[in-house]
């Protein structure tokens, strides 16, 4: 945390004449969680002037066309794309997390819909790569049977 951030978490100090002399890039926005959010005092969220590429660690997100992962799938793509502060913002509790995204599909931006559709490419290139694999593989044993 810097002096900056330090400046936009307190709440008493006056505002602050920041030195421009128009040198470097511009501080980056920054903005304050509610105040009953647990890390209100000790946390900002930043938005960035550059794009970034935001990295998941854990499971990755499953394919969309298994029937056996269909509510994992859900679940992922609510949390990543769908605004919410509880888990009751993304599923009802009488609700499956299936019908919660066909439910909230219009909240997820064309931008995020091109993500989604990339990983989906991503799981179909891996599974077209890991059948030609079997299949060389196959027609390797079989040139050394003969």
């Amino acid at each position: 945390m810097n002096a900056t951030d330090l400046k936009c978490l307190s709440k008493t100090t006056a505002p602050v004449e920041e030195d421009i002399s128009g040198k470097g890039r511009p501080p980056n926005e920054r903005f304050p969680f509610q105040k009953q959010h647990p890390q209100a005092s000790t946390h900002l969220m930043i938005k960035y002037s550059e794009p970034h590429v935001t990295i998941l660690y854990g499971p990755q997100i499953p394919r969309r066309d298994r029937d056996d992962t269909r509510e994992r799938y859900s679940r992922a793509l609510l949390t990543l794309f769908v605004p919410w502060r509880t888990v009751t913002d993304l599923c009802g509790a009488n609700q499956t997390w299936e019908d919660a995204l066909n439910s909230r599909q219009h909240l997820i931006s064309v931008h995020s819909w091109k993500i989604i559709e990339n990983i989906q490419l991503l799981h179909e290139c891996k599974k077209d790569r890991d059948e030609h694999l079997l299949q060389v593989i196959a027609e390797a044993q079989v040139d050394n049977d003969a």
